[in-house]
């Protein structure tokens, strides 16, 4: 076999007409420029002052945090035990709609209401804490520091907690009974001083209502209020208890007082609590925001790979290619993988460079801690988005190639390509809702979900954001396949 037979020779002959072609190359350059420039720019108009607020604070690892629950409590030197029996707890109304909106369910184990036990670093919002709470939907729970969880029972009845300090590490057991107890976990806060505070708290997330549609999304929370009474309390080396609101709701309840309140009769504590103790992250992305220029470069990288399948139709230069390779479905793999690997590498030359040049700029325009933390490219998450997000350009390259192997007419092939792209997130930014959710699942705008490093929302107008990247990837993929596919078929059963 010779090497222009061998496919090692199809995928040199190929590399060699690509590069040949002065405009492909040109072209080439301009969409890593389009997707650099673009993000620039869109990251120098892009500002925020979120930081501003008076409810987000940056917890021990550093994130963005909701930190607000009432908490009814006393300092404690060293080690200690404290037990309670959470009598009852009873929860907020729940109203699925607010003028219009819809609700949001939070599956995250820190979204629900709580009432339970808490070891933390005095009563500043953000300090470091571990908590043991019943809640109503996701059972018991060891919680620490706004990241670590442990889950125990799924009982959601009167429960007895008992939350056991020795040195810096912190034990969780639950009881039906007060008698038989069951291991729940064990907690290692970052930094908790020799002196805490102990004692028992109640929280209630706000309820979180969303509007999109229509180009836009709109978003509004409910102040919620949870009510739990404890008894059986034992504290070794106990003191008087006081309560106070850590933190603040960020609206005052329909239902209940402005912040938490307790009284105790005859041995029994009765706690009103709102507000919620957890990551509190906002939707938007960063990492997302620093790569606006993506769609840019997608259209650019599009016309290359139609070209390189309709120039060889136009010139009649396909006859001469299949003259000398019989094998017709080796040279559209040549073809897809010398595009393919070219489009992935300019991709990523543009992405990366896109992160490097915006992030620097959104920084200084509001994107910094603790609402946005520095995003870096050790960060899986971080990294995920650059490499699929290159990844996507490259597919979108190659459905480019596919159809044009297909229609064999450039400005058609062009035009089909790009509207397979940009159409759906027309259609998907007037939709209301979570609607446009099976448009990102099925056409190749999905494929911009690989921008995201956060997981998938309803509460932003982009409906990619409705997805996550490894759909969207799939998404793309599954184009590629069936659009290279049906241009082996042509291939093999029409004249050239």
């Amino acid at each position: 076999m010779n090497a222009r037979e061998s496919f090692g020779g199809l995928l040199l002959a190929e590399w060699t007409k690509f590069r040949s072609v002065t405009r492909w190359m040109v072209t080439l350059v301009g969409a890593i420029a389009l997707t650099v420039g673009l993000s620039y720019l869109a990251a120098s108009g892009n500002q925020t002052d979120i930081n501003r607020s008076t409810d987000i604070f940056s917890g021990p690892l550093g994130d963005p945090v909701s930190d607000s629950f009432y908490f009814v409590h006393q300092p404690v030197t060293g080690d200690t035990t404290l037990t309670v029996r959470v009598a009852s707890l009873r929860l907020p109304s729940d109203d699925r709609t607010a003028g219009g909106l819809t609700r949001l369910n939070d599956p995250s184990p820190f979204a629900s209401p709580a009432a339970g036990l808490m070891v933390k670093d005095g009563t500043r919002p953000g300090s470091s804490y571990a908590a043991l709470a019943l809640t109503p939907s996701r059972g018991v729970r060891l919680q620490w520091d706004f990241d670590g969880d442990r889950r125990g029972s799924g009982s959601s009845g009167p429960r007895w907690l008992r939350l056991v300090r020795s040195g810096d590490t912190l034990t969780g057991y639950e009881s039906a009974d007060g008698v038989r107890w069951e291991r729940v976990g064990t907690a290692s806060p970052k930094s908790l001083p020799s002196t805490v505070e102990v004692g028992f708290y109640v929280s209630s997330p706000p309820a979180v209502f969303t509007e999109r549609g229509g180009g836009s999304s709109s978003v509004g929370m409910t102040t919620t209020v949870a009510s739990a009474t404890f008894d059986n309390v034992r504290l070794d080396n106990g003191a008087a208890w006081r309560g106070d609101q850590i933190g603040q709701p960020a609206i005052a309840a329909k239902d209940g007082p402005p912040s938490g309140q307790f009284s105790e009769r005859g041995g029994a504590f009765a706690v009103t609590g709102t507000g919620k103790v957890g990551p509190d992250p906002p939707d938007d992305d960063m990492v997302e925001a620093a790569l606006i220029g993506v769609v840019a470069g997608v259209m650019a990288l599009v016309a290359i790979g139609v070209l390189f399948a309709t120039a060889e139709y136009r010139r009649a230069m396909i006859r001469v290619t299949l003259a000398a390779t019989p094998r017709r479905g080796r040279v559209l793999a040549a073809k897809a993988l010398v595009l393919g690997v070219t489009s992935f590498l300019a991709g990523l030359i543009g992405v990366l460079g896109s992160f490097l040049l915006a992030i620097p700029v959104l920084r200084s325009h509001g994107f910094t801690p603790p609402a946005f933390p520095e995003p870096s490219l050790s960060d899986p998450a971080v990294l995920r988005a650059i490499v699929l997000t290159a990844a996507f350009m490259a597919g979108v390259a190659l459905v480019g190639l596919g159809i044009g192997m297909l229609l064999r007419h450039t400005a058609a092939a062009i035009t089909v390509t790009i509207t397979l792209v940009l159409l759906p997130l027309i259609v998907g930014m007037i939709l209301p809702g979570s609607s446009p959710k099976w448009l990102m699942y099925t056409t190749l705008a999905g494929g911009l979900a690989t921008q995201r490093a956060k997981p998938p929302t309803i509460t932003l107008a982009e409906p990619w954001a409705l997805i996550g990247p490894w759909a969207g990837i799939g998404v793309v993929a599954a184009w590629t396949a069936l659009t290279l596919g049906l241009a082996w078929w042509r291939l093999r059963t029409r004249d050239a």
